[in-house]
């Protein structure tokens, strides 16, 4: 097994474990306590579905990049499934009852929700990112659907099963994505190295930095909701993205982007945390 292959194998791994992880954590109450704010709901999606994409999709439009970077850039807008969300947005003061509903909601508009973006950035941008969207959904239903209702059955029927594997699950979502990354990053660094010198780090950067503020401000001025949408906006989980990107372009080598990517979105993600504590910390003094 080459190092590209197991970094693949990884970040799959890593997306069974933490969307299995939501499912054992989550309850039917949390996606009724977000279908109970619609509002809040229609903008978060607004953020996540059409903001983001659309953002990456002017951005290949009107920066000459290079045509992988292009690739990777919108398959991650268009993978609608943020990483650890629920925990990212709580060490920013996000509401985790809120993050959890809205991660399984996302969850279940992933397959619909690809078919859709990809007929209309075709139609609208004449350029077919995505050529085959539902050989991409009967992955994303294997690798997302599945173990997001196998955790929530398991939560449901077998509580005290849940209770057993739920602190395993819980450590080894801590570590699965980060080891997957470590595992990307020392497989693309001669093609990351390479995106350094260019304007893809500009690029990559606007796209973060606008996601977040707009999910920032479509979240509304309550932090414990901005924060878990700003988050839901800006990052994406590689697995799919790899996923979408080699099934439509296998012969583009996208780890490099895909790789900067999750550092950028990381190094932004802390900075945008720290803001909202020190805002916090202001407002109460």
């Amino acid at each position: 097994m080459t190092v590209a292959e197991a970094a693949k194998l990884a970040f799959q791994m890593s997306l069974f474990v933490v969307i299995l992880g939501y499912g054992l954590t989550a309850q039917f109450a949390d996606v009724r306590y977000v279908l109970q704010h619609p509002g809040l709901l229609a903008r978060s999606l607004l953020a996540v579905l059409v903001a983001a994409p659309a953002l990456a999709v002017l951005l290949v439009n009107a920066v000459d990049l290079r045509p992988q970077v292009a690739i990777a850039l919108v398959t991650l807008a268009i993978s609608p499934l943020p990483p650890l969300l629920p925990r990212r947005g709580e060490k920013a003061g996000g509401q985790v009852q809120f993050g959890l509903g809205l991660v399984i909601v996302l969850a279940v508009l992933a397959v619909p929700a690809l078919a859709v973006a990809a007929r209309v950035l075709g139609d609208v941008f004449g350029r077919q990112y995505v050529t085959s969207p539902w050989s991409v959904g009967r992955l994303m239903l294997i690798s997302v659907l599945s173990p997001l209702i196998a955790g929530m059955a398991i939560g449901k029927f077998w509580p005290a099963m849940a209770q057993r594997i739920g602190g395993p699950i819980e450590r080894a979502q801590r570590w699965a994505l980060p080891v997957a990354m470590v595992v990307l990053l020392v497989a693309a660094a001669p093609q990351m190295w390479k995106l350094l010198g260019e304007v893809t780090v500009v690029a990559m950067l606007i796209f973060v930095l606008g996601a977040f503020a707009v999910g920032h401000l479509l979240g509304g001025p309550d932090r414990q909701f901005s924060a878990v949408v700003a988050f839901a906006s800006a990052c994406r989980h590689p697995a799919t993205a790899l996923t979408i990107a080699s099934a439509n372009f296998p012969n583009a080598d996208e780890r490099g982007a895909v790789a900067l990517y999750g550092v950028v979105t990381a190094l932004v993600g802390v900075v945008y945390t720290r803001w909202l504590r020190r805002r916090r910390a202001a407002q109460s003094a």
